[in-house]
């Protein structure tokens, strides 16, 4: 038995020697990097705007939370057209022009950030959401093209670990690079752009189209026609659901780490960033973990635990919240010294790692369970559905704060609900 574990470890390990996963895993890894990057540091430049002479057209505060909607707006837009366009040609050639449309966007956040326009930087942040938005159903319905079934795991472990490391690091550099230079942020965003086209272009040919795909411009026909698709089988429509569940939860925490850190740990940005570092690293942790416990086997029977640890650490999480005791905010150093906050980590990551045990095995699900010639409309399908939740998800922040609730309030109620899903999930996927 401990054999067959050792030989299990070096078959996931060694997806990383094979063309058939690493060159995709670095197309994605860098573009995830380079979209976060040109976003935190928009974000940073706006927020501190005054303090660096840049002139805004208007507040911002409004500017930033214009800034999240542009990078969402396109899944709800575009995933209609993106995954048809996935499934009627090769996905390896799609990949490679969906990298070099990065390379131009990013020549234009480097003259965006050169010069300052703020106007032009929220322009390519859309575009650069628009451009993930045609990745998205190719680099998860490629996978099942160029991997074995017993390999797909493994796989969307490393690719959803992958992910969420990339969204931490870009944050974190486009955070620190915009405070150096405004030039070197944009040279950087171009030279990952560009080593991502390299990457790309070393996708093998996977030799799978599906011509008779019918490509709709007309954005309310594409989207009933993806829905359609993503809920005419059942086990995929509650897969799909199941997904974006944690998509809102995720989203809310990622979204209210800096009101948390601010207003109920007393903690300066240090200390959000190390929030986002937990979370991040959990995710990955859990999600590296799904292959092993499940033995390569694509099964959904860890989710309900998956949901169970995401409830109860979150509960926790909550209870061990210390009232604040210093004045003005610590750092990140400063908070790690004191022994109280230390279950607070210790929550945070478990809920993280819980959350990467749960979405794993459903990515594996939603990519091997339906046809291949649809397999590209079916994850547009989720990633509407994943944009839908995660609108609701800040909708329903906004509505538990106004009425004069706190944060702790918004993750105790995503607790109870995850109870719910818990339920749900026993009953759709035993």
């Amino acid at each position: 038995m401990e054999i067959n574990h050792l030989d299990l470890e070096k078959l996931k390990y060694s997806l990383f020697l094979k063309r058939r996963f690493l060159p995709i895993f670095l197309t994605v890894f860098l573009g995830t990097f380079n979209d976060n990057l040109l976003r935190s540091g928009l974000v940073v430049m706006i927020a501190y705007a005054a303090s660096h002479d840049v002139t805004l057209p208007m507040r911002p505060e409004i500017l930033v939370t214009i800034c999240s909607a542009l990078l969402g707006l396109p899944l709800l837009f575009f995933s209609c057209i993106a995954g048809p366009v996935a499934d009627k040609y090769e996905k390896s050639r799609l990949a490679v022009y969906t990298k070099i449309a990065e390379v131009g966007i990013m020549i234009g956040a480097y003259i965006g950030f050169t010069t300052e326009n703020i106007y032009l930087l929220m322009a390519m942040l859309f575009v650069s959401g628009t451009h993930s938005t045609f990745c998205g159903p190719i680099k998860f319905s490629i996978l099942p093209e160029q991997l074995s079934k017993d390999e797909l795991v493994a796989a969307n472990g490393f690719m959803a670990g992958g992910t969420y490391l990339a969204m931490l690091t870009g944050l974190i550099t486009g955070g620190f690079l915009i405070e150096t230079s405004h030039t070197i942020i944009g040279l950087t965003a171009l030279g990952i752009a560009c080593a991502g086209l390299v990457a790309s272009l070393l996708i093998p040919n996977s030799h799978v189209r599906h011509e008779n795909t019918h490509v709709s411009l007309n954005i309310w026909r594409g989207t009933v026609s993806i829905i359609s698709h993503g809920i005419a089988d059942k086990k995929m429509m509650h897969t799909i659901f199941a997904l974006s569940w944690f998509m809102l939860v995720g989203s809310i925490y990622m979204t209210q780490f800096s009101n948390y850190a601010q207003g109920k740990v007393g903690g300066n940005n240090e200390v959000y960033i190390l929030f986002l570092t937990v979370f991040s690293i959990g995710t990955a942790i859990g999600s590296l973990m799904c292959d092993t416990l499940l033995k390569g086997q694509i099964s959904a029977h860890m989710t309900p635990y998956a949901a169970a640890g995401i409830a109860l650490f979150t509960y926790l999480m909550v209870a061990t919240t210390p009232t604040p005791t210093h004045e003005g905010f610590i750092g990140a150093h400063e908070f790690l010294m004191s022994a109280q906050h230390w279950p607070v980590l210790l929550s945070m990551m478990m809920v993280a790692v819980s959350g990467g045990i749960y979405i794993v095995p459903l990515y594996a699900m939603l990519q091997s369970g339906c046809a291949a010639h649809i397999r590209s409309q079916v994850v547009a399908a989720s990633g509407l559905s994943d944009a839908i939740f995660m609108t609701l998800g800040a909708f329903f922040s906004a509505v538990i704060l106004s009425f004069g609730f706190d944060i702790l309030d918004v993750f105790t109620v995503v607790a109870l609900l995850t109870v719910g899903v818990v339920f749900y999930a026993r009953k759709v996927f035993a």
